[in-house]
């Protein structure tokens, strides 16, 4: 029986790698109805004009159900039900669940739950700095994620999005879609505050990360490196937003997804995981520039003498889809914002109210050097140490751009490159840290590099100043 079994489950996976053009579309069809239904209903649903038709989008169980059907076109026009059958079967594969959920559980469980007792702590001894503003509980413990962005998370999944047009007072719409949406659905599915739903879908989408993540870097790297890379990323001072009711985890988790379906050339379930990379962050739709090199790499080496045929177009299909779909979550968004505020680019006009305007990275270095050459490398700790502590992370990344594209691969340089430099050259050091904390090829590279016997002081050190970043957040002390 195990024979027929596993034949039947090889049979399977065969119809998997092959699925048809057809079936793959309805399923991007049917993923675009439901983020649809999805962002479009927020904050009471989108009400407007299209040819002189008047157009509401207010039920989104209308819209599943539309999604639904078109899933069902899909495999009752091809008659091919194996392909989905397939991709539910290896989701659900619980024996790879069984072997990864042990290490997933450590560095979760450890990694995500001491912060927040070092937070309350915190809170108990050294009491509330006086930036505090948002209360969502009386009792100070249930309060406790009710910090900083968390409050403009929450309002769009209570509210939905608030524009005036002035690009100068700090206003809802420069925070992405993709997670106050699912905060929302969160809440109404699970009866918890809206508050608390934010908490718990932060900590499973990286608790999910982590399992992507584990298997992506086990594959090239082995077991070892790939648990060690795990507990880098989780230790990192800057992952205390991983702890927090922020959007880093659950664009960590679409990261870490796109690159393991991309990898294995999975193209169609890479395009779901842009779409949501490109829906989370204002900076997810340059994950198409690292996605590209996969996608170059992957052709050439799959199919070299395809490109001079006319087949070539089919192998050019999927790919293309996948490279456009981080850029399609941002186009949708400011489809979004057009249609209900007629003005679709509010999202980075919006930027300038929290001062990022463009600088130039040099500024960034000459201003450092600046402090430095004034008043000493102790005198610059000890008057900006939180400027110091973000300078650091974002040094850390610039500075292993090429190491990274050296040992692990131009996409993963990219991926720092885009993700990094852009926020540097218009904002400087103000919130670097929290964006280096995402960026999964630093762990990687440093947990091949580092050698066994030094990775405990590592962690030791990263987890001190996590600590002291736990401190600072959740006691209302700024961090950015």
């Amino acid at each position: 029986m195990s024979v027929n079994g596993r034949a039947s489950t090889s049979h399977l996976m065969s119809d998997r790698a092959a699925p048809s053009p057809w079936l793959q579309g309805t399923d991007v069809a049917a993923l675009g109805v439901m983020l649809v239904a999805l962002i479009f209903t927020i904050g009471g649903g989108l009400h407007f004009a299209l040819l002189g038709l008047r157009i509401s989008i207010s039920a989104p169980v209308r819209a599943m159900f539309c999604a639904g059907l078109v899933l069902f076109a899909g495999s009752y026009a091809v008659r091919d039900r194996a392909s989905r059958v397939a991709r539910l079967w290896e989701a659900l594969d619980l024996q790879r669940w069984r072997d990864d959920l042990p290490i997933v559980a450590r560095v979760a469980m450890t990694t995500r739950l001491t912060p927040v007792v070092i937070g309350l702590l915190a809170v108990a001894t050294i009491g509330i700095g006086p930036e505090a503003r948002y209360v969502a509980f009386n009792n100070p413990w249930l309060n406790l994620p009710a910090r900083w962005d968390a409050e403009w998370y929450t309002e769009i999944a209570t509210f939905g999005y608030a524009w005036d047009g002035d690009p100068g007072t700090q206003q809802s719409v420069v925070f992405f879609p993709a997670f106050p949406v699912l905060v929302r659905f969160a809440a109404v599915l699970m009866g918890v505050p809206v508050l608390i739903a934010a908490w718990i879908v932060a900590l499973v989408a990286f608790a999910w990360a982590m399992l992507l993540l584990v298997r992506l870097v086990r594959r090239d790297h082995g077991e070892d490196v790939a648990a060690t890379a795990a507990w880098f990323i989780g230790a990192y001072p800057f992952a205390v937003y991983f702890s927090a009711p922020y959007s880093e985890s659950l664009f960590l988790l679409a990261m870490c997804a796109l690159f393991l379906a991309a990898s294995d050339g999975k193209w169609i379930t890479a395009a779901g995981w842009g779409l949501l990379a490109g829906l989370t962050r204002p900076n997810g739709w340059l994950l198409a520039i690292p996605l590209a090199f996969i996608a170059r790499r992957h052709i050439m080496l799959t199919a070299p003498r395809l490109w001079l045929t006319r087949r070539a177009p089919r192998q050019w299909l999927a790919p293309a889809i996948a490279l456009a779909a981080p850029v399609a979550g941002m186009l949708l968004y400011t489809l979004y914002l057009h249609l209900r505020f007629d003005d679709g680019f509010a999202w980075m006009r919006g930027q300038a109210a929290w001062g990022r305007q463009l600088r130039g990275l040099h500024l960034f270095v000459l201003d450092r050097l600046g402090y430095i050459n004034t008043s000493g490398v102790s005198g610059y700790l000890a008057s900006n140490p939180i400027d110091a502590l973000n300078t650091v992370g974002a040094a850390l990344a610039v500075g292993l751009i090429l190491p990274i594209t050296r040992r692990l691969g131009a996409e993963y340089g990219a991926l720092i490159a885009v993700l990094i430099l852009p926020p540097l050259v218009m904002g400087g050091s103000m919130s670097i840290g929290r964006m280096t904390s995402v960026l999964f090829p630093l762990f990687v590279w440093l947990a091949l590099i580092v050698p066994t016997s030094y990775r405990p002081a590592v962690l030791v050190g990263f987890a001190s100043l996590q600590g002291l970043c736990a401190v600072l957040f959740f006691t209302w002390r700024p961090l950015f």
